[in-house]
């Protein structure tokens, strides 16, 4: 048998304090001060806790955590954003792994790590599944979670175990859900997707045994024996250091804005399993990456490598071979796992923004970038050399007391800026469609694309289209989505009946950069052909 585990509970600290210790163990165990250790712990107060690589502004309702004093912290590990309160029992491994620096250890490790959490719910009477990349089910029902990184060759990965029901009412006011997160789940299917020790035991056991359970499923699948310890006054040195820095506002809430007003604005995201965006500003003159922003719910393999890539990227020439080179060269010499995604995911994210540029000769404007996105993994440029039969408008921007607001149709009343987008689709003998759910929306995109339509132009806002990513992607059909201005149903919190067609708030569109975009698909075709 190994040599024996220590084993550490901290019971319930801050969400500073938390996070401090997480670091306070990685860098202890990094410069091998310590054995491999078993942590668990709690917080004092439900709080928030984003993932390294994501930003607080994108995932949290910050106006709503400051009301309710919810605290936000950034974690050392990656993926989603956790609200954290008193139904999660939290734990956490760092282990010292000299020679396993190698893309493929930190996916053996999580496989070995998730077997451990299933052996100890096993033992507490739980038949549980691991269902990778981060998340333990039960009957199909998220009970655990866990998420990972590495430091030099220490291991470091942390998660919890759903031992109540969840505060659900306050978890999705105070995270940015399900903008970004639920895809196609109404709030009661995310509320039973949850299981817990007490919904699937009929009562959760004694914290004590709960974490006896999980503490003999680390010791069988990793071979090794457990023994209770205490924090080392070198832990202490590093814990009394990092107190101070993960309190920090930057810490929290980062320095990763880009802003460069000489130079092209650019953003792009891609949504798999794991969420990237890509933000970046391009020399105008030079045609040189100046400033990009890497962010998302990954978890990456080292804590370091998305901060390398950015810097890696800063200043090269913002073509695809220089760019694909880089990331391929950072991913190799930091030895990077990134579970569910690869370099090229983030070229090609990279490579979308930047394709953007293409915009500029079809009417929009530099400040106007970010306003456009392209569906359906298809060239910007060969979208251009589409025929263009289809405009898609959503219903929200109806007037709110229009006869046609829950239906098919437009009075070209004047009231709103519904009649305007009807016009030019007459003017340019497009099919304007009045979009009033997304089960509309993805009917008639299948039918589009059965009939032969090529491509589409539509108007929604950026949060839809990142929550159905996925499913654009998947139906296929190429075609261009403007956004459009004025808080939408996701800011407002009224998702759900947005998505059935009941949202009471009223949208306005981009009208002129709809214009400008169907002008220069429709020039830019008439030149093909003359």
């Amino acid at each position: 048998m190994k040599p024996g585990w220590r084993v550490i509970d901290t019971g319930c600290l801050t969400c500073s304090q938390n996070i401090a210790l997480d670091k306070a163990l990685l860098l202890a165990c990094r410069e091998r001060l310590i054995p491999d250790t078993l942590r668990f712990f709690q917080f004092t107060a439900g709080c928030v806790l984003l993932g390294h690589y994501q930003r607080a502004e994108q995932e949290v309702r910050l106006d709503f955590c400051q009301q309710q004093s919810i605290d936000i912290n950034r974690r050392l590990t990656g993926g989603n954003t956790v609200y954290w309160d008193g139904s999660l029992l939290g734990w956490e491994v760092v282990l010292p792994r000299a020679g396993q620096a190698a893309a493929n250890q930190a996916d053996t490790l999580r496989y070995q790590i998730a077997a451990a959490i299933i052996e100890g719910l096993s033992q507490l009477g739980v038949k549980a599944q691991y269902q990778y990349p981060a998340a333990i089910e039960a009957a199909g029902r998220q009970i655990a979670w866990f998420s990972g990184t590495r430091q030099g060759t220490a291991f470091f990965c942390q998660g919890y175990i759903r031992v109540s029901d969840s505060d659900v009412h306050t978890l999705l006011r105070a995270l940015r859900i399900p903008t970004e997160k639920l895809v196609n789940k109404e709030v009661d299917l995310f509320k039973q997707s949850l299981a817990s020790l007490a919904s699937v035991l009929g009562a959760p056991p004694p914290p004590a045994v709960i974490k006896a359970a999980i503490t003999a499923g680390f010791c069988r699948i990793f071979q090794v024996a457990a023994c209770e310890g205490k924090m080392t006054p070198g832990e202490e040195a590093y814990y009394q250091t990092s107190c101070q820095e993960v309190a920090a506002r930057q810490w929290v809430f980062g320095s990763r804005s880009v802003s460069r007003p000489a130079g092209y604005q650019l953003r792009s995201t891609l949504k798999e399993q794991s969420l990237i965006t890509v933000a970046m500003s391009v020399d105008s003159s030079r045609q040189r990456i100046d400033a990009i922003s890497l962010t998302g719910t990954f978890e990456a393999y080292p804590l370091e490598v998305i901060s390398r890539l950015e810097s890696n990227l800063l200043h090269i020439a913002a073509t695809p071979e220089q760019i694909r080179n880089t990331v391929n060269d950072c991913f190799r010499e930091c030895h990077a796992c990134i579970p569910t995604l690869t370099a090229d995911d983030f070229s090609n994210t990279i490579l979308k923004a930047l394709e953007k540029l293409q915009f500029l000769n079809w009417g929009a404007g530099p400040a106007e970038l970010n306003e456009l996105t392209v569906v359906g993994n298809f060239a910007i440029q060969k979208i251009f050399e589409q025929p263009l039969t289809t405009l898609l408008i959503p219903y929200c921007a109806k007037d709110t007391e229009c006869r046609y607001r829950y239906r098919e149709g437009c009075g070209q009343c004047g009231r709103c800026d519904v009649g305007d987008a009807y016009a030019l689709a007459a003017e340019y003998g497009l099919a304007p469609i009045t979009i009033q759910n997304y089960e509309m929306l993805e009917e008639n995109l299948k039918a589009l694309k059965q009939a032969g339509c090529k491509v589409f132009i539509g108007t929604c806002c950026e949060a839809f289209w990142v929550k159905h990513a996925r499913d654009f992607a998947e139906i296929g059909l190429p075609g261009i989505l403007v956004n459009v201005d004025n808080s939408t149903c996701y800011e407002l919190g009224r998702e759900q009946a947005a998505r059935q067609g009941r949202f009471e708030n009223q949208t306005k569109l981009k009208k002129q950069l709809i214009r400008q975009i169907v002008n220069g698909m429709f020039n830019n075709r008439d030149a093909s052909y003359g």
